[in-house]
């Protein structure tokens, strides 16, 4: 390209100098065809197509073999190489486990506790236990005109039974209560016998099934009787049952609660007092589950026969829950309304309050309905929450209060003001709980509950012996494995209550004239572990000594500090 390009230069050149000597010679000129050149620039439309089919053909190749050689140099070297160890994981030493386990201690007022906890196994998925307590204190409380001593025995034993398809599981208990109603509004010269003691007997069995409609059934029948020659039969069946429908199951249960008892006296010791109904009860509820929706709508039906009074009734609640995880389970908000029937028992009442007389009114209480709105869930990896509000309509709630003083009446061990009574009354509750739990680590673990009440009586002046707070703390800290330190500590605020003199006909009315002050009670226990199998524990209660009354004219016992030593064991 570059040598035709100086061609035609030259030949440009030539041209014009011909050009200007003829130009000057002759006034004409030539017309000439002036071609121009360029390089060639191909376009696609060019392009044409092979009609011939190319023709492959195949090449054989040989491999040519290749040596290696390693040209070595020795050199001398110093280092010698450490004799090579394995490196192996640190095993945990497996710990001993034992079935039975023992322990006793003694403390100040003449406190005696005890236990002992048995388990044998006596073939493949068959096992026998049984358990022995005991708690008794000889007294010792200041400016008391009786005696004050409690004791507390409790003997069980069951047997488990365990298959493929079901557990059976069957128990016998014994327990023995042994109270005092010391407490006397006011100094008496009468001699008093003021020892109480309950008895009771219980027999009970319950099946689990894994397969099939029924999933459980359970039977459960309770002797329980004083010293006055109370009596009280208490007997309850239940069975559950599930359905599946639309893979989601319908859950019933179905309950008979049959109660009937007798005092041989009233608390003017007139006559004989008899107590007695059977409540036929089905709860049917349908669980829904829509991937953070979660609701269970159901009802329960009560019918209720009253043997005493002559009377039947029919009741029906609302038996609603629902949740929904508004933040995975970091924020769960969640809402429930519900009712029930509670059937009260002299055995309930016992366990609430000891010192109650054995002249009660037993009947049962309705809770028409409960709402609750809350929230739970976790603030962080190792503070979980709790916040609910409710409202609640209670009919016929059960409320002690201090039996009035029976000064014109024939004295007996409890008419002297120091007894307590039931009485009934519709009641409105509003309550604002909160729960906190902590768990910092495997060695702290933190739980805070507090709940605010306000309630609204419909005929008597308060709400007897109810306080309108109460919160309770409990911690737990694992020092090492053989030291850990437990601790609670309970507030209940104020409440009230009334002492009233029987008057000449009737007894004066009754008055809000008696308030019982709040009270604060913490209590600790350390224990240690000296073996695999010997333990000492430190029990302290009441540690601020606080001389409060938990009833009305009844205090409790100041500080009480408790040492004792423990056992596990095997057959």
């Amino acid at each position: 390209m570059c040598l035709v390009s100086i061609l035609m230069l030259l030949f440009k050149i030539d041209n014009l100098g011909a050009q200007n000597k003829e130009s000057r010679s002759q006034d004409t000129v030539d017309t000439q065809v002036v071609s121009i050149v360029k390089p060639y620039t191909p376009k696609i439309s060019d392009a044409f197509k092979l009609k011939q089919t190319p023709r492959m053909g195949s090449y054989e190749t040989s491999q040519k073999p290749v040596k290696y050689t390693i040209f070595s140099i020795p050199v001398a070297s110093t280092f010698t190489p450490a004799k090579g160890n394995s490196v192996g994981l640190d095993k945990l030493k497996k710990e001993k486990l034992f079935q039975n386990y023992a322990s006793l201690g003694y403390g100040n007022y003449g406190t005696i506790s005890g236990n002992l906890y048995l388990n044998h196994r006596l073939g493949r998925g068959e096992r026998i236990g049984g358990y022995i307590e005991h708690h008794s204190s000889q007294g010792g409380i200041d400016d008391l005109q009786l005696e004050d001593g409690f004791s507390n025995n409790n003997i069980q034993v069951n047997y488990v039974k365990s298959l493929k398809t079901f557990v059976w599981n069957t128990e016998a208990a014994f327990q023995r209560q042994a109270v005092n109603w010391y407490g006397l509004p006011f100094e008496t010269t009468t001699a008093l016998d003021s020892k109480q003691v309950y008895s009771t007997i219980e027999l009970g069995s319950d099946v689990q099934f894994t397969k099939g409609v029924f999933r459980s059934g359970k039977i459960h029948l309770r002797r329980f009787s004083d010293a006055y020659e109370s009596q009280e039969y208490h007997l309850r069946g239940e069975t559950k049952l599930q359905l599946n429908v639309l893979d989601s199951p319908i859950n019933s249960i179905i309950k008979v609660d049959y109660l009937k008892g007798s005092f041989a006296k009233n608390y003017n010791g007139l006559e004989t007092q008899n107590y007695g109904n059977i409540q036929f009860s089905a709860a049917p509820s349908y669980l829904y589950i829509q991937d953070d929706f979660t609701v269970s709508a159901g009802f329960k039906a009560y019918y209720l026969m009253d043997s005493e009074q002559n009377k039947n009734d029919f009741y029906i609640y609302p038996n609603i829950e629902a949740s929904y995880a508004v933040v995975n389970s970091i924020v769960v908000a969640y809402a429930a309304i519900k009712g029930d029937l509670y059937q009260n028992t002299y055995f309930d009442f016992v366990q609430s309050n000891p010192f109650v007389s054995p002249t009660l009114e037993i009947r049962p209480s309705s809770t028409p309905y409960k709402v609750v709105v809350g929230t739970k869930g976790k603030l962080s990896q190792t503070i979980g929450y709790d916040l609910n509000g409710s409202f609640t309509r209670e009919q016929n709630k059960a409320l002690f209060r201090t039996h009035s003083i029976q000064n014109l009446s024939v004295p007996n061990n409890y008419n002297r003001g120091n007894s307590f009574g039931v009485v009934y009354d519709d009641v409105e509750v509003f309550n604002i709980s909160g729960a906190l739990e902590i768990d910092m680590s495997q060695k702290l673990n933190v739980r805070l509950k507090g709940d605010l009440y306000k309630f609204t009586s419909d005929m008597q002046p308060t709400t007897w012996n109810l306080p309108e707070f109460e919160a309770s703390l409990f911690l737990e800290y694992k020092f090492s494995e053989k030291l850990i330190m437990a601790a609670n500590l309970f507030y209940w605020g104020s409440r009230q209550d009334t002492t009233n003199f029987e008057g000449q006909l009737i007894p004066e009315p009754i008055a809000p004239n008696v308030t019982l002050d709040s009270f604060l009670d913490a209590n600790v226990q350390i224990t240690y572990e000296i073996t695999n199998q010997f333990g000492a524990f430190v029990k302290a209660n009441n540690i601020a000594n606080n001389s409060y009354n938990r009833w009305n004219h009844y205090p409790v016992q100041g500080f009480q500090i408790l040492g004792g030593v423990s056992y596990k064991f095997d057959f």
